[in-house]
């Protein structure tokens, strides 16, 4: 981790377009701790709209249409041809009503896209250490925000309360638990590259913070990305030579003060507050709890006497039947419209609503993300990119689990993808965009 990069005098651009992406990418843990827990603005999609529109604000840079620099070509292209179909379908084939809100989703993807494609390459960086330290300050605002609130206590999900009248009880977890996988990602992603001692050991911990974050928050589909993260590790870069070179490491005077100093932190920790890791026990046993639900709900296969069924679960199976059913009509062609049915599985969800050319052009988007990811996690060419490989892997979970095919929780971080993502540059340190490689706007 370079802490020069946030030099304020010598970095002021690059760190006004990262915070500007940071609150795209992953801005809602800050709109709810700023709207809901500390009670400023009103209690409404104004109040998140007024903020994105300041993040873009602050993307904006002086060389406006004149200067645009190369994204991933083969995730543009996908990406924006689902989402023109989703568009058109939104203007011409929409049986549930044109809502100023999803007119509002499509305006602020295209405009974050847009403006993504004029920030220049050297930023990495800095994007990378921004990432990090509002995701760690998110997770900071989560404990206040909790500590704060009469209505939560130990062993609830971990979520901040929105104050909207209304509104989803207990907050949104998956929420929380993106945030927190965000902050443990990048920080290991930056532990690896950082050599200062006490830098690690800043980075050890906040990854572990991190992680007791995503326990907390009992999202499931977290959980199963972190798992799969962790697959991805073992498979593409583990090697048994490691084990041996990681043991000899840890007899390096460096390495040794380090783990002496994060093991005396942990057993003061232990000792001081014993109740958090019976804590964390606790919701470790709901989480086992529920998965042996979801197979018992998925297959019939009961794992445990006090297996259920799970109703979210159910929902998604009872999807797989419309899917089918979708498949075997005229409506293969053209699917049934946008957002015609809702099934929590966006994979489907994009064939049902849009047909055979929706789904092409959804899961051909998110088949190349996967080759991508997968390449970077194996050749490891920067730390921005390497960051954004896993991320993408953890999330994908989700295209089965959750959501929508137009959710913006998926397209904002689909657009920094898009823009960095297998996108080959030379490494330059802080430099003027005007000395940043670029694709020059057609005249």
């Amino acid at each position: 981790m370079n802490w020069s990069l946030l030099n304020i005098w010598q970095n002021f651009t690059y760190l006004r377009y990262s915070l500007g992406i940071m609150m795209m990418f992953n801005g809602f843990p800050l709109i709810f701790f700023i709207r809901d827990t500390l009670k400023i603005g009103p209690a409404s999609s104004v109040f998140t709209a007024a903020f994105m529109l300041l993040a873009l604000l602050l993307m904006t840079p002086p060389h406006l249409f004149k200067r645009y620099y190369k994204p991933n070509p083969i995730l543009f292209n996908l990406g924006l041809g689902f989402l023109v179909i989703a568009f058109y379908y939104f203007m011409f084939i929409n049986t549930s009503g044109k809502a100023v809100a999803d007119m509002g989703n499509f305006v602020f993807t295209g405009a974050f896209l847009f403006l993504l494609m004029h920030i220049p390459n050297d930023i990495r960086d800095t994007l990378l250490v921004m990432i990090f330290l509002v995701s760690l300050f998110c997770n900071v605002t989560l404990v206040y925000s909790l500590l704060t609130d009469p209505n939560w206590s130990p062993g609830m999900r971990a979520a901040v309360n929105f104050s909207n009248e209304g509104a989803q009880p207990g907050g949104n977890p998956h929420i929380t638990a993106r945030n927190g996988v965000i902050c443990l990602v990048s920080a290991w992603v930056m532990l690896v590259e950082t050599k200062g001692i006490f830098t690690k050991i800043f980075l050890f911990f906040a990854s572990l913070f991190s992680l007791g974050v995503v326990i907390l928050s009992l999202a499931k589909s977290s959980y199963l990305g972190i798992g799969l993260m962790i697959g991805s590790y073992f498979i593409f870069k583990f090697k048994a030579k490691n084990i041996v070179t990681s043991i000899i490491g840890l007899f390096k005077f460096s390495n040794m003060v380090i783990l002496m100093i994060i093991l005396l932190i942990i057993n003061y920790f232990l000792n001081r507050y014993a109740d958090v890791y019976y804590l964390i026990m606790g919701y470790w046993d709901v989480f086992e709890n529920r998965i042996l639900d979801v197979i018992f709900t998925s297959t019939g296969l009961r794992l445990s006497e006090t297996a259920d069924v799970d109703y979210s679960a159910m929902g998604r199976v009872s999807g797989f039947g419309t899917f089918v059913e979708t498949f075997f009509s005229w409506n293969v062609f053209l699917g049934m419209g946008y957002k015609y049915k809702y099934l929590d599985v966006p994979i489907l969800e994009s064939f049902v609503n849009h047909g055979v050319f929706g789904f092409v052009f959804f899961a051909g988007f998110n088949l190349f993300l996967f080759i991508f990811a997968f390449r970077e996690v194996k050749r490891n060419t920067h730390p921005l990119n390497t960051f954004l490989a896993y991320f993408f892997i953890s999330m994908s979970i989700l295209l089965a689990t959750g959501g929508r095919p137009y959710d913006v929780t998926f397209w904002f971080p689909y657009a920094v993808m898009i823009r960095f993502l297998g996108v080959h540059y030379p490494a330059t340190g802080i430099a003027s965009s005007s000395s940043a490689p670029s694709l020059e706007a057609a005249r």
